[in-house]
This record gives C-alpha cells, sequence and structure tokens, in this order.
C-alpha cells in the first residue's frame, strides 16, 4: 500500500507512461509528461529557496498550470495553499500573511486583482511562466525528498465562524482515504475511467476529485471552471464515465437547452455532495443521463469523507417510484468503511436513534487541524474526532439525517459562507445601526444569504444596499435578500440569536438547512 503522492505517481510514470493522465480542452497529458513537468516545478520551486514545509499561493482557475503547480509542490513536501477564484484583496491579504506565504502564483485572468497585491512585499509570479522545455523534459530527474504519511500536503483554507478563514491541514492520509473510498464505493471508479473535474482546485470538491483519480491510475477530464453547457458538452465529447458534482450543477445542466440531444452514453455514475437532491431534479437527471447516483456528506475537514446514500440506494428509490414522498432522499446515507460517526448531546453524551444531537466524525480522513489556530483546534478536534457543528440522527436502519447546524453556516451553491465576515462589513453601512446574517431558503442555491437589519434612520432598498456591497465583499457573499427591523432579539449577555430571526423564514421547511 502506497499512500505518499510523490512515490504512487512516480509509479505511474514508469508503469504505464503513455496512459492519459488528465485532458484539458482537447489536450492529452500522458502520465510521463504529468510527472516530468511536476519534477520541473518541484525544481523551480526549489530554486528560489522554497524547503519542504513552505507554503505557495496560488490563485488560478483549473488549468494545467495549477494542476502542474500543486502536483510539483506536492513532490517535495512544499505546501500548496490555492485562493477562491472570487477572493478579494482583504481576503488574499489576509491568507498571505496567516499562512506565511513569500511566493504566489497567478494565471493570467487574476493580474488587475495582482496590482492590489504588490505592497504586500510577497514575491509575485505569473503561473503562465512555469514554461516546460522539451529537451529539459527528457533528462528530468527524481528529486529525493523524505515525506511521511502524517506530513500536511495541501491547506484548503475555508470560510471562518470568526470572520477569518481557516487553513484546513490536510495530509497525504487523508488525501489517500479519499481515494479509497471512491474505490470503495464508486461504480466504474478504476483505472479506466475518465473522471470529470469542474470544482475548483482550491476546494475538497477539485482537489480530492482530481488526486483520487491520479492515485487511481485513471483519467481526469479537467474542466477550467463549471458552466452548465460546456460541461455538459465535455461529459458527451471526452466519454466521461464519473463525474462530481453539486445538486444544483445537476439542477442547471437538466435546463441545458437540447440537453436530450447529448451523447450520455459513457457516463456510468454521478457522485453528488453538499447536499441532498430534490426528487424531481434526481427524476429528471435520471432520464437525462442514465446512469447511478451517490450522494456524500462530508467537509474539508474530513476530505471530502463521512456518509454516502449510495447508488443502489438511489437506483432503489427511483424503482419504486416514489421518489417524491421518499424520506431517504433527505438522508446522507450510512457511514464510508473505515469512518465512525456518533451523535453526541451538549453534555458530551452519545445518542440513541431518532435523537439529534452534534455529527463527530473520526477516520484516517480527519485532518490533522487547522493552521495558525490554536484555538479553534480545541473546539473542533477533540480525540481524533471532528466536532461537525451539523446537527443529526440516525434512524433505525443506520441512515444518518441532517436536521440543523450547530454554528451559523450558509451553505448556498455549494459553498460555505459564514455570517461574521459579511456581518462585519455591512456594520461599516452608515445607515444600518445592527445586522444579522441568516441563511434563507432558496430554490436555486439551497440556501441564500439574507441581511437582517436595523437602520439608523431613514430608507434603505435592496439594489442600493447591494450596490454599496459592491466591491467590498465578493459578489457570492452580497446578501439576496434585505429585512428591516426594529430591533434584533439577544440573549442576555447581548449576543444576537441568529437562530430566533431565521425561524420564520424555515418554517413551512421539512428541514431547517437546504445547502
Amino acid at each position: 500500500m502506497e499512500i505518499i503522492f510523490s512515490s504512487v505517481l512516480k509509479y505511474r510514470a514508469f508503469t504505464h507512461p503513455q496512459r492519459i493522465a488528465y485532458i484539458f480542452e482537447g489536450k492529452n497529458f500522458t502520465y510521463e509528461e504529468y510527472y516530468k513537468q511536476s519534477v520541473l516545478v518541484a525544481s523551480h520551486l526549489r530554486s528560489l529557496g522554497l524547503k519542504k514545509g513552505d507554503r505557495i499561493g496560488i490563485l488560478d482557475l483549473n488549468t494545467p498550470y495549477a494542476a502542474n503547480l500543486i502536483s510539483g509542490a506536492m513532490l517535495v513536501g512544499i505546501i500548496p495553499v490555492s485562493l477562491n477564484w472570487k477572493a478579494m484583496p482583504p481576503e488574499i491579504n489576509f491568507v498571505i500573511s496567516d499562512a506565511g506565504i513569500s511566493h504566489f502564483f497567478y494565471g493570467v485572468a487574476f493580474t488587475p486583482l495582482m496590482q492590489a497585491l504588490q505592497s504586500t512585499g510577497v514575491n509575485l509570479h505569473k503561473i503562465e511562466s512555469l514554461v516546460y522545455d522539451a529537451n529539459e523534459l527528457n533528462d528530468a530527474v527524481d528529486l529525493n525528498e523524505t515525506i511521511l504519511v502524517d506530513d500536511t500536503c495541501v491547506i484548503l483554507y475555508t470560510s471562518g465562524t470568526t470572520g477569518n478563514p481557516k487553513g484546513v491541514l490536510l495530509c497525504y492520509k487523508n488525501i489517500y482515504a479519499c481515494y479509497q473510498t471512491c474505490a470503495w464505493d464508486t461504480p466504474g471508479f478504476g483505472p479506466d475511467a475518465r473522471n470529470l473535474v469542474c470544482g475548483p482546485l482550491y476546494s475538497i470538491f477539485g482537489f480530492g476529485a482530481f488526486f483520487a483519480c491520479i492515485y487511481a491510475g485513471a483519467t481526469n477530464i479537467l474542466a477550467r471552471m463549471f458552466e452548465p453547457n460546456m460541461v455538459a458538452k465535455i461529459i458527451s465529447e471526452a466519454k466521461v464515465t464519473n463525474a462530481l458534482l453539486v445538486p444544483i450543477m445537476i439542477k442547471m445542466m437538466c435546463m441545458v437547452d437540447g440537453i436530450e440531444n447529448f451523447d450520455f452514453s459513457s457516463l456510468k455514475h454521478i457522485q453528488y455532495g453538499g447536499s441532498p437532491i430534490s426528487a424531481d431534479t434526481l427524476i429528471k437527471a435520471h432520464k437525462i443521463f442514465n446512469c447511478y447516483f451517490t450522494q456524500v456528506y462530508g467537509l474539508t475537514e474530513s476530505a471530502g469523507i463521512g456518509c454516502s446514500l449510495r447508488f443502489d440506494d438511489h437506483a432503489a428509490i427511483l424503482a419504486a417510484g416514489n421518489a417524491m414522498e421518499n424520506a431517504l432522499l433527505l438522508s446522507a446515507g450510512k457511514p464510508a468503511l473505515g469512518v465512525e460517526i456518533k451523535i453526541i448531546d451538549d453534555d458530551g453524551n452519545a445518542l440513541g436513534i431518532n435523537n439529534p444531537g452534534e455529527v463527530f466524525i473520526k477516520g484516517e480522513n480527519v485532518a490533522s487541524g487547522y493552521w495558525n489556530s490554536a484555538e479553534e483546534n480545541k473546539k473542533v478536534f477533540e480525540d481524533e474526532w471532528l466536532k461537525t457543528g451539523d446537527i443529526g440522527y440516525f434512524n433505525e436502519n443506520g441512515y444518518l439525517f441532517l436536521v440543523d447546524r450547530k454554528n451559523d453556516k450558509i451553505v448556498s451553491k455549494g459553498i460555505n459562507i459564514y455570517p461574521a465576515e459579511i456581518e462585519r462589513t455591512i456594520e461599516q453601512h452608515p445607515q444600518i445601526r445592527e445586522v444579522a446574517i441568516v441563511a434563507v431558503p432558496d430554490e436555486k442555491a439551497g440556501e441564500a444569504i439574507c441581511a437582517v437589519v436595523v437602520l439608523k434612520d431613514g430608507l434603505l432598498g435592496l439594489d442600493e444596499f447591494q450596490s454599496w456591497c459592491k466591491g467590498k465583499i465578493s459578489d457570492y457573499k452580497i446578501p439576496k435578500h434585505l429585512e428591516i427591523r426594529t430591533e434584533l432579539p439577544r440573549n442576555p449577555t447581548g449576543k444576537i440569536l441568529r437562530r430566533l430571526i431565521r425561524e420564520p423564514f424555515w418554517k413551512d421547511e421539512q428541514r431547517n438547512i437546504k445547502g
């Protein structure tokens, strides 16, 4: 059993050098090419004075440059830190400072944004400058480095409940666990798979999908980003066998004009995560794609692994013809092999069936903690258990159902968003005295952001409010709804009670989460 990525990639390049590692916009990259290009990147990083354990910043779409840079860093134990494509300068500056990044690589699409970073002291590099000379490729040599299974291989930043993002430390053992779960539970996932990667490489959604496929020795079909028409075309033309999506992506693809005319005969399996899928979307998607479906529940902190509502569960629901009424479709499924899950009350006691409590996860998939966040680590990681902040219960048949969140996280279009960061900005609005950010149900996004505010004086319209937010926070964090109140409920210590604020919006829903 080989867990270290550098050994796996070297083995792939030696054993089947001409097998395709990934395809990008019609261009094939063999395992031999991919390995040698990654070695050259690793050599270049070392020439900059970087060593094992150092962090590099990356801001690029899903491109070969980004894939090779991440891989090259991992070959020698340098830690890639990829940033959200929609990040604003303050968010980028925070990550650079927090992670101690001295070298930052960016794609040409982000050149204007880089002007805001020139005064930070970080060394900026155009990622396209990583050009590979054909002669160098033939002479590329292995860069020896001792790497252990518990060494950090990547830091994936997620939004923080205190307003600042947190860097999740994933090690090689965690990524291998992600691959194993795919290999054990995913139809058609093996060396002959053609695996769609349209999730961003800065998230476990894209990163996990890409590298699990490399461990399997299969072929990734790398999409620059998700766009429904383009991805439908890629699946059809590149003969994709396996795809990882979120329900809103599936829904958007079902709405593509002429989708019924695409050839999806190669597609064996769609894995989706981030939220349950609605019955009508599943029925439409099954009719269009005619493949298996699996829902996966997990967090970045658990390498995307936790529970699965597996393909045979979906097949049984569809065969029964009662998907619209079948409560099982709201389940997150049963734990993955090698993963333990328990339900805990506020006093730390384990709960029995049908009793909601906080979901704890344990396994080789659980991250070692957050970068530079000792206090947060104490709150979230306990004796090898990950405290998810999600509230759920197991039914009598062992299926996990999620019903709420212990924290205030919003999940919109599969993206985790936390209120404090947005509130901190909106509090600066000259007309707003108080603000609470809450999730409200949304048909397309799962959950949408609503700003509930108390004004100092005058009136404030949604369009005017959203215009003020533009440029101050990322577009996807700008509230979609605005509610004006005379006061906000608080507890005796003065803390705003978001749960009471959000309750009226959810009174007609089956559950208190949709994202």
